[in-house]
């Protein structure tokens, strides 16, 4: 099954979703604090677990602050929520499925309530899932999908809407332009989607062109350094740079300095190192992806699912086997940086790390 449906938009969830990313739904009275509904995007109204419950955590990695902020977002909501969180380990890298079997038994053993897996590979995990929910541990999909119908429900976010919010970037600046693109790692379905959906949109836009890229290299600074020297090298009438992931973007508009050129880079993820660069222009429009918020929101939600009650703005099509839940995407740029809270919904605080979360 391809991932491609579970970025799917449905309008009336993401009409909901877009209006209360404004702030524009009311709680009703005493039910909770603006601050309060503020940190969930006012997506759902916080609740604290009337029946107390374990969560573990399993994630891919946490060198970035996309994982490293769902970590922190499920540990610091749970705190507040009267759920406890027994656990967060790390697989490693993509890829490492062992590790994270090993984990999730772990967690099977211990008697948790819910494990919350970001999962290291889409497919694979369909009978230790089974396994879990056999012994009464539910499973719930954290930040990207994982295939199987043995999930509770997923919290993630719409892959091929940050590639359409970035184009339209582009397009609202200079739609007579060259756009050249670094794609990102070859085989990875999120990089895929975000391409395929930037060269959808551009091409809605009159006279946006956008150079072929090729799938392939790592997902560090460096490479996006030496694919951007290279791209502009060869097309020294370039206006912009696409790159999927803000670890390229910086590296493109660190080449960029260097040439001296006035080409101006699109990418996604919020990052402490990057907000300079959002701030002085290098960096066009970067994607929010906020780690905190969908952490958050899975202990919100594993609240609603153990105590029976509403599960508002889920999905449930034939996308996923499972229900799931998407963030609506925020671009962030030099004219609107200043009022976004990115310490509140992407970036953990300095001090946090997992040692600190057992």
């Amino acid at each position: 099954m391809r991932q491609t449906g579970f970025y799917r938009k449905c309008l009336p969830v993401v009409l909901g979703a877009l209006l209360a990313w404004s702030g524009h739904i009311l709680l009703p009275s005493g039910t909770a604090s603006a601050a309060e509904a503020d940190r969930l995007k006012g997506l759902v109204q916080p609740l604290k677990a009337e029946k107390p419950f374990t969560m573990g955590v399993t994630l891919v990695h946490l060198q970035d602050d996309f994982w490293k902020g769902i970590a922190y977002g499920i540990q610091d909501e749970a705190k507040r929520s009267n759920v406890k969180v027994m656990q967060i380990s790390v697989a490693g890298a993509y890829g490492n499925v062992r590790e994270q079997f090993a984990q999730l038994e772990s967690l099977k053993s211990r008697g948790a309530d819910y494990a919350v897996v970001g999962a290291a590979s889409f497919d694979g995990y369909d009978t230790v899932f089974k396994q879990l929910q056999s012994h009464g541990t539910k499973v719930l999909a954290a930040g990207i999908p994982v295939n199987s119908p043995n999930v509770t429900f997923g919290v993630g976010q719409d892959e091929a809407a940050i590639g359409t919010t970035l184009a339209k970037a582009i397009c609202a600046v200079k739609p007579k332009s060259t756009t050249l693109s670094i794609p990102g790692p070859a085989g990875a379905e999120w990089a895929r989607l975000r391409f395929e959906a930037f060269k959808k949109e551009a091409a809605k836009c009159p006279g946006m062109v956008v150079t072929p890229g090729a799938f392939g290299g790592s997902l560090d600074l460096a490479y996006g350094m030496s694919q951007a020297s290279d791209l502009l090298l060869k097309n020294p009438g370039a206006d912009f740079i696409y790159t999927p992931v803000i670890s390229l973007g910086m590296g493109a508009a660190q080449a960029v300095r260097q040439q001296r050129k006035n080409v101006k880079v699109v990418s996604s993820a919020i990052i402490r190192e990057a907000l300079p660069m959002i701030k002085d222009g290098r960096l066009l429009a970067v994607t929010s992806e906020p780690g905190i918020l969908m952490g958050r929101l899975l202990v919100q939600y594993a609240i609603r699912d153990h105590e029976g009650k509403e599960m508002p703005n889920m999905i449930k099509d034939k996308a996923l086997p499972y229900p799931y839940l998407l963030t609506p995407p925020l671009a962030i740029t030099p004219k609107n940086i200043g009022s976004y809270s990115f310490d509140e919904y992407d970036i953990p605080p300095k001090d946090w790390n997992i040692t600190s979360s057992q």
